[in-house]
């Protein structure tokens, strides 16, 4: 699975606090970092994280407003130097936090409008872990049997249940509806992962094909739509696989890169999705397909779903994601010119990627953190050994600051080529000109310096990224 990580951040303004807004004041204790940080999420679309701060007085002491969107919660994380911590905030809400930053998890506490919920939280944090851990307890327990897998997440909702009937004063029911769903979603989520991963574990493999044994479970999978469930990050993920998970159980699907059964499968669910679906999950559920398939599929087929849905939902929320995902699309179609690039050469020279015009040159976006980026680049080795006494050349761009870590990586496996180091990460004009939004992220370039392809091949597809390769020769 690529790591998608896009930062946008904006700037405290008067529009934007005509969302509404929270206030969250406090003191800290024994800290040596200097602001306090708050990020979240703004849409259920894109993960494009919204950063506001603000700077601790000699005291230790901070106050701060921030805007968050007007429906139901919004989960925010706060940042004091290494240490986090989750909030789950409405409109309104005006938080008092003090904590001892030698002993953050243990000592933080909160008083105002909203304490309640935030001081469940962060027992929750201390006994259970933050609500970001949960996924990785449960893919523990995909590994088991399906009976295991069914009862180990039953028992983690009622420890939940459990967990909220407890505390007093009873916490708003908002609230409680909130929290039992993300954790209900979560678990209808990972029923939808289900038959993948216990075939790739059986075959020890990655595979596009599932036994039907692994399909049984999908009859505990419910159509439990709730449009005001649209804001919870886990029902999103469900949105997003419940239709196709449905067919492929019943033994409709399609294999590899056969593009027309992979259309008629897509079609279907969408099909499935209108009959199912209220009007506001709907919304979200098309323009997920929408935004998330853009960049692989046929650009006139995605012109047409976009037509599709903005006739159904002219003023949709999701518009102007939508269209500049489609905008990337056609600016990085192939015969359209890549984007500048400045390196240094094996030899240390400092070059652009207009210097390699009449060569085929492959990109790769990576980061040392990045652990398929680094399996990925070793495997492009084999790439090199098939392709030789070719005017082919590897630029490897980089999205991490660690430079001593990445160099040591090229070293040890002695990865040849051109390399880059974006200073600004995720901010870089280059990442926004390549439109980056996943790592690792590639790109094949022909020998006119134009985009070849649409959809570049990853060193792992090898006889496809060689073949694709080859044709660009002349």
């Amino acid at each position: 699975m690529r790591i998608i990580f896009i930062f946008l951040s904006l700037l405290l303004s008067a529009d934007l606090l005509a969302q509404g807004s929270v206030k969250l004041s406090g003191k800290v204790a024994f800290g040596k970092a200097d602001s306090i940080e708050v990020s979240y999420n703004d849409n259920n679309l894109a993960y494009y994280p919204i950063k506001y701060s603000t700077k601790l007085d000699h005291t230790g002491h901070f106050s701060f407003s921030f805007p968050v969107p007007q429906s139901g919660y919004t989960i925010v994380q706060v940042q004091y130097g290494s240490s986090l911590a989750d909030i789950l905030v409405k409109p309104g809400d005006s938080l008092a936090v003090a904590f001892d930053a030698l002993h953050f998890d243990s000592t933080i506490h909160y008083a105002g409008k909203g304490a309640d919920v935030q001081n469940f939280i962060a027992l929750h944090t201390r006994t259970k872990g933050r609500m970001n851990q949960y996924p990785g307890r449960v893919k523990m327990l995909i590994q088991k049997d399906e009976k295991t897998f069914l009862d180990g997440m039953a028992a983690e909702y009622a420890a939940e249940e459990k967990a909220l009937k407890q505390w007093k004063p009873a916490l708003p029911p908002s609230f409680v509806q909130y929290w039992l769903a993300y954790y209900r979603y979560y678990n209808y989520f990972f029923i939808e992962q289900y038959p993948q991963t216990k075939e790739i574990l059986k075959l020890r493999r990655l595979t596009d094909t599932v036994s039907p044994e692994f399909y049984k479970i999908v009859d505990k999978l419910p159509y439990a739509f709730n449009d005001s469930f649209v804001q919870i990050p886990p029902y999103v993920l469900y949105l997003t696989g419940v239709m196709e998970t449905k067919l492929r159980a019943k033994g409709f699907t399609y294999h590899g890169k056969d593009t027309l059964q992979r259309c008629l499968f897509e079609d279907s669910a969408y099909k499935l999705a209108y009959a199912k679906m209220p009007d506001k999950s709907l919304e979200n559920y098309i323009a997920q397909n929408i935004y998330g398939k853009a960049r692989g599929q046929n650009l006139g087929r995605t012109e047409e779903q976009l037509a599709s849905f903005r006739k159904r939902w002219p003023a949709s929320q999701y518009l102007p994601l939508l269209d500049k995902q489609v905008g990337i699309v056609r600016r990085l179609a192939p015969g359209q010119p890549a984007p500048d690039l400045t390196f240094t050469d094996a030899d240390g020279n400092v070059k652009h990627l207009s210097d390699l015009k009449g060569k085929v040159v492959y990109i790769g976006f990576w980061a040392g953190w990045c652990r398929q980026c680094v399996g990925e680049m070793i495997k492009e080795q084999m790439v090199k050994d098939l392709i030789r006494k070719k005017p082919l050349e590897f630029v490897y761009v980089s999205l991490s600051n660690d430079t001593a870590t990445e160099h040591a990586i090229v070293q040890r496996y002695k990865i040849g080529g051109n390399f880059i180091n974006l200073q600004d990460a995720w901010n870089a004009k280059e990442v926004q000109a390549y439109g980056v939004q996943s790592l690792p992220a590639y790109y094949l370039v022909d020998e006119d310096g134009n985009f070849a392809v649409q959809n570049t091949p990853s060193p792992m597809q090898t006889t496809e990224l060689v073949m694709a390769i080859e044709k660009l020769f002349k």
